[in-house]
């Protein structure tokens, strides 16, 4: 790529709650290391996000909780910053639909658009919720998919199919607020973006970019089908004002201005002034989105067409990096209302961000959808990470520091490892421009066991042979290098014990030798997977895909509660929220392994009445069998649910 200016943009997150592992990895996590690889390969680069204030989501939770879509999308950013913080991923701007630069930008550029002859008005039926009393947009309505039957198809996309979608199309639809079905259809007016007027200029642009994989398949359907307009303005409360003459009270559509504030964030960011034109202007720039398939319409039709319509002449995106979904286990979608998956902020309360950073994008999910498995968390951080990649680096800078006087012999490095280091270059560059970050990660990571073989075939510490310290010590300073994008934290402490400090990709083929290096030590210690495992159940994340939306009386007639009386607990060692409790049922003592550490300290809880499921599988956590589940309501901090007055132990519950 030879551009000198690389603007990296990521799909924006929702302020009606935190990201999860999905949201994470597919976008968050992606931009930042296209942002690191981009700054290596001496790239001017700009990284650009913010949360999504506006839209029928955020106003449909802030109803449930009480309080304003202000106080939520405040909160609710706060709260995304201190995620990106802990996970390492590094914004030149992180900003947020609510700032004054993103509501004046998006203003005047759909009067631009309007005056362009890109807009029109239609008279239209839409759905009114009459127990509501209120229009139903977007995610204020729900349905089965009209066109692949998924039951739980929103106002204005399928998440299954990708299908974007009117509220009128969908079959059986009911009221999100309510859960009603009694919806009639009123007129109303709307202001469209006219996509068919806009085909042509899409499909060249489109046909120029030459679009891969998923993206290529989503985009192209559409075109298939026949781009029709798409209303971008909403009758709700919550968002930014339509300009239009006439359209008093209406608001735009969120994904109507959205993808605009990968604009106005770059303005925001230069403070107005000229130089944000650099990277929205000419050919002198390369434009990369890191988002997840459900997006990719969106941002290959819809926002382009805003862009050619305004008449400025916009740079159009260049490279559109989709992944498929990251689901929970089972293959489940992430819900937070059913108890099923992970989300960012109790991921880190459960295992290290460097370690969740390699685990999702060694596992990124870029040809097909990926579930969450415990058994590749064990394979990709404690067998690949740890026992390949760190061991070998251990093993190498070991040698030098102990055998070598902390020098790297002056010999030049082996042809063999040489050329093996230029072609896992290569292959790691090509994976990163087609916007494979996992292949790239594996393709770096299959260095370590090139390494730890060569290593021990050429065993320095009985042949004395300094050209294969040399080598090995350029193999490890170039493994580092090439994963200082995905494990930053780790990857620099290895650079700076060799002096390469800060690095550049020159140096993936700059000689090591005579360097002295330092005496400090790069450790990873493995992860006990099983501990992790029994917090995240603890938790009420469910393991297995979790509970479905109902449940029949039957199925629940199964569990078994009864009432306990805690005699004994104790912190479990080297697990921060973890319990061991002995509690009393009455004509028997059960074990029970409990996350509840940071709610609880272990002495409050000894004589405590709680209610134990009693007949769920026991589970081993730490090595510590556990034999029963206490019931806690979930918050910051937990409570624990118990009988209001006294009861033996061991009375049923139900």
């Amino acid at each position: 790529m030879d551009k000198s200016r690389v603007l990296i943009c990521s799909a924006w997150p929702y302020a009606s709650g935190t990201p999860h592992l999905g949201n994470l990895v597919s976008s968050l996590l992606s931009g930042d290391v296209f942002a690191r690889y981009y700054r290596l390969r001496g790239k001017e680069v700009l990284y650009v996000s913010g949360t999504d204030a506006h839209g029928t989501k955020i106003e449909f939770e802030a109803r449930k909780l009480g309080i304003t879509p202000l106080e939520l999308a405040t909160r609710t950013h706060e709260a995304i910053c201190e995620i990106l913080r802990a996970f390492g991923i590094v914004f030149d701007n992180y900003t947020t639909t609510e700032c004054e630069t993103h509501k004046r930008f998006v203003h005047d550029i759909y009067l631009d658009i309007e005056k362009n002859g890109y807009i029109k008005t239609q008279l239209e039926s839409r759905a009114y919720c009459k127990p509501c009393q209120r229009f139903l947009a977007d995610r204020f309505i729900s349905g089965t998919c009209p066109r692949c039957g998924f039951a739980s198809a929103l106002g204005d996309q399928c998440d299954s199919c990708g299908s974007i979608l009117e509220p009128e199309e969908l079959v059986s639809p009911t009221c999100s607020f309510c859960g009603h079905s009694d919806i009639e259809f009123r007129e109303t007016k709307h202001w469209y973006l006219d996509l068919p007027k806009l085909a042509k200029a899409l499909t060249s642009y489109v046909t120029s970019r030459g679009f891969q994989g998923n993206v290529h398949l989503f985009t192209q359907q559409m075109i298939d089908d026949g781009l029709k307009p798409r209303a971008m303005t909403r009758d709700i409360d919550w968002g930014i004002p339509a300009p239009f003459e006439g359209a008093e009270g209406k608001v735009i559509y969120v994904w109507g201005e959205a993808a605009l504030g990968y604009v106005s964030a770059v303005i925001e960011h230069f403070r107005g002034g000229e130089r944000w034109k650099d990277f929205w202007f000419g050919d002198d720039v390369f434009q990369i989105y890191a988002i997840g398939k459900d997006n990719i319409p969106f941002h290959s039709l819809i926002f382009p067409g805003q862009l050619i319509s305004s008449g400025r002449g916009y740079h159009l995106p260049d490279q559109i990096a989709a992944t498929e979904y990251l689901n929970w286990i089972g293959g489940d979608s992430f819900s937070k209302t059913r108890g099923v998956g992970l989300y960012c902020d109790e991921a880190l309360r459960v295992m290290d961000a460097e370690f969740w950073r390699f685990y999702l994008l060694y596992n990124r999910p870029e040809a097909r959808d990926v579930n969450f498995s415990w058994e590749e968390l064990e394979k990709a951080v404690n067998g690949i990470l740890i026992s390949n990649v760190a061991n070998l680096i251990n093993r190498v800078l070991s040698f030098v520091q102990t055998h070598q006087g902390g020098v790297v012999p002056d010999v030049p490095a082996d042809g063999e490892v040489v050329e093996r280091l230029a072609k896992t270059v290569a292959a790691y560059e090509k994976a990163v421009d087609a916007g494979l970050l996992g292949t790239a990660l594996r393709s770096a990571c299959d260095l370590a066991v090139f390494g730890n073989e060569y290593f021990q075939r050429k065993r320095p510490w009985a042949t004395k042979d300094g050209s294969a310290v040399a080598s090995a010590a350029h193999l490890v300073k170039g493994m580092a290098i090439l994963l200082l994008p995905y494990v930053p934290k780790f990857a620099s402490s290895v650079l700076r014990v060799l002096l390469v400090d800060p690095p550049t990709w020159g140096d993936l083929e700059r000689p090591l030798g005579g360097t002295s290096v330092t005496s400090d030590r790069v450790l990873l210690e493995r992860i006990d997977v099983e501990s992790i495992r029994g917090q995240v159940t603890a938790k009420g994340a469910a393991p297995s895909g979790g509970v479905p939306a109902t449940v029949s009386f039957e199925e629940f007639a199964k569990l078994e509660f009864r009432v306990g009386v805690i005699r004994e607990a104790a912190a479990v060692t080297g697990a921060s929220r973890l319990v061991k409790l002995t509690v009393d049922l009455g004509t028997e003592t059960r074990t029970c392994v409990a996350g509840i550490r940071e709610s609880y300290e272990p002495t409050e809880l000894v004589g405590k009445s709680v209610v134990v499921v009693t007949n769920l599988e026991k589970r081993t956590i730490r090595g510590i069998e556990s034999e029963a589940m206490l019931l806690a309501a979930q918050g910051s901090p937990l409570a624990l649910i118990g009988p209001e007055r006294p009861v033996e132990p061991g009375t049923p519950v139900g």
